[in-house]
């Protein structure tokens, strides 16, 4: 966030709206203003095109702690059940529940502003972006201040459509997309005013915007994919594609859209027209990660996680990290793979080669998109639906 706001935010813990000059909605001056800002990891996927792909960052070592950020349950410590993963800012991780909406100070483990009006509950990640954070519940979307917790505009008639990572919101040049049911809607990000709404056949699974936004679905019969352009009209419609469960992501003029009965297709942004379609694993409900001419798919239900290239759908490795159910990231000339049972895999992208392996009882199973920040790890436990942090 704006190195404005990282001040107020360290000096400003406090666990209810109440502190910190919290404002009545539409009073706060100056209001949301949208333009360029850098946020360490702001969105699932890292960026709109859900591309996974940043450049190289630093780990944590092996022996750094790991903590427990939220916690389960609706004790006044608690923090709710996460679906989730965390985005992340200046050290500061914001995470989206089922009870509350709240900042936590990565190094101390603080809480620094909890938003408590979530009652039909956030099953997604929220999205850092024009100093806000957008949450989306099944029912409505807002906005607060990403330093203070204060809603800046709220009650936007529109939810997310379903829960998991897969379904968040997400900014792109000042405009908020939220994957609803049956319509891919384009919110102002500085106003919450709806400016278009494009409907989208079947269960909407979830949006990655680049030059248009392209939403993927699921109906019984199959899936398909849709390209959205800037003014909410239909671009074109591609069938046949299986059942998808997950956002699509794009990169170098292609959408890659992965279903759940084990298939990668590479749809050509231009038209529509299907590039490739590759084999992979059953059960992968993440989209791929993609840079540098390579798409990495986890191994879902299966043994392997894989690298294809990009442009041709060729195999080029596979690498036995056991299940996952979870969204790789490219670091660099390195791939970060969550595990179901085994840890945290860190692979050379070229080869597939194991570089480094985080695996003890204190990672646990990672059940969301691995989050890299500050040097610091964040992934969600799939077991108890907690966010931690390693470092």
């Amino acid at each position: 966030m704006p190195s404005t706001r990282r001040g107020f935010l360290a000096a400003c813990a406090v666990t209810t709206l109440a502190g910190c000059g919290a404002l009545a909605d539409g009073e706060r001056d100056p209001p949301i203003t949208c333009g360029p800002s850098e946020y360490d990891w702001p969105t699932f996927g890292h960026d709109p095109s859900r591309t996974s792909a940043l450049g190289g960052r630093d780990l944590p070592p092996d022996d750094a702690p790991v903590r427990r950020l939220s916690h389960t349950g609706t004790t006044p410590d608690g923090g709710g059940s996460v679906d989730g993963g965390p985005v992340v800012d200046g050290g500061v991780a914001f995470v989206a529940g089922d009870v509350r909406v709240e900042a936590r100070d990565a190094e101390s483990g603080d809480r620094l502003w909890a938003f408590e009006d979530v009652d039909d509950g956030v099953g997604t990640s929220p999205a850092l972006a024009c100093g806000a954070l957008y949450v989306s519940t099944l029912n409505r979307t807002f906005a607060l201040d990403a330093a203070t917790g204060e809603r800046l505009w709220g009650g936007a008639d529109v939810g997310v459509a379903g829960f998991d990572d897969t379904a968040s919101p997400t900014v792109r040049d000042g405009t908020l997309f939220v994957p609803a049911a049956g319509v891919v809607a384009a919110l102002d990000a500085e106003t919450g005013e709806t400016r278009w709404t494009a409907p989208v056949d079947g269960g909407l699974a979830g949006v990655a915007v680049g030059d248009r936004a392209y939403a993927a679905a699921h109906t019984n019969d199959g899936g398909h994919l849709v390209a959205i352009t800037p003014s909410g009209e239909r671009w074109w419609r591609t069938d046949d594609l299986g059942e998808l469960y997950t956002a699509p992501a794009v990169a170098g003029g292609t959408v890659y859209a992965t279903s759940k009965r084990g298939r990668l297709s590479a749809v050509a942004t231009a038209d529509g027209s299907v590039r490739w379609t590759q084999r992979i694993a059953d059960g992968v409900y993440e989209p791929p990660a993609v840079a540098d001419g390579r798409a990495f798919v986890s191994a879902g239900n299966g043994r392997f996680a894989r690298a294809l290239d990009a442009e041709t759908g060729e195999s080029l490795w596979r690498a036995e990290t056991g299940p996952s159910a979870s969204t790789p990231v490219v670091l660099g000339d390195e791939v970060l793979l969550g595990s179901a049972n085994r840890g945290v895999f860190l692979l050379d992208a070229a080869t597939g080669e194991v570089r480094r392996r985080i695996a003890d009882e204190r990672v646990g199973s990672v059940g969301s998109q691995p989050v890299v920040a500050d040097g610091r790890l964040y992934y969600r436990l799939a077991t108890n639906s907690d966010v931690y942090v390693m470092g």
